[in-house]
């Protein structure tokens, strides 16, 4: 994993993955506030060095240790592309969330970064939900971003910003909202701090998507979202 492992229960849950699978997990971490503040500051040279620093120690993990998974982010994805060629060095499969992607830099990561050769799995999500994989994203549907959640333990509605109790119609843009339930706690209609499209059910996944999403509000002011 390259990238924020804490504090939230991420971190786990990929060592757990691994170990399941019979593997190790290595972690290179990441302190995405510290990213968001020098950002704010306007501290860009200090937050591409930084940046540069987390990627080099994972450049020694690739190179020294028969890796075939990888956790990390957009940003951080693209610059250890710079280092070294990803499926060169035995990496099979990416999951790559924390931030928003656009189609644009969708087909870059897929076609560029990763060759082509290596599967991209983006993810959504947080400590209330869990992770939401994204349908799989090809070149057939243009590059097309949508989540689903892992329901039943989550659900996922898009909703008007203005009136949360109404559906925005497929197609359209809305705030996230996530009702979660388990064994030991029950998080309704809890609104997200993100926006998206509601997309419509898959074959593999039978239930309403969120497509494009992205920090809420970030049409109308500047979001920092950093490395994570």
């Amino acid at each position: 994993m390259l990238g924020p492992t804490g504090p939230r229960r991420l971190r786990l849950t990929i060592e757990h993955l691994a170990n399941i699978r019979g593997g190790s997990c290595y972690f290179v971490d990441l302190d995405p506030r510290w990213v968001k503040r020098l950002l704010a500051e306007k501290k860009f040279e200090q937050a591409n060095e930084y940046k540069k620093h987390v990627v080099e120690q994972g450049v020694i993990l690739l190179k020294n240790r028969k890796i075939s998974c990888l956790f990390t982010t957009p940003k951080l994805l693209e610059t250890l592309g710079e280092y070294l060629s990803i499926p060169g060095v035995g990496i099979k499969g990416v999951f790559c969330g924390g931030t928003s992607m656009t189609t644009q830099e969708l087909r870059f990561l897929v076609e560029e970064v990763l060759e082509g050769k290596t599967r991209l799995v983006p993810t959504y999500g947080n400590t209330l939900m869990g992770l939401a994989c994204s349908a799989p994203v090809t070149a057939e549907n243009q590059y097309q971003l949508t989540y689903y959640a892992p329901e039943p333990r989550a659900v996922l509605r898009v909703v008007d910003p203005k009136d949360t109790s109404r559906c925005v119609s497929y197609g359209e843009w809305g705030r996230v909202e996530l009702t979660t339930l388990t064994k030991e706690f029950f998080m309704p209609r809890f609104l997200e701090r993100d926006e998206a499209i509601r997309r419509l059910p898959c074959k593999r996944f039978p239930w309403d998507g969120v497509g494009e999403v992205r920090p809420f509000g970030a049409t109308e002011k500047k979001v920092i979202e950093g490395v994570y």
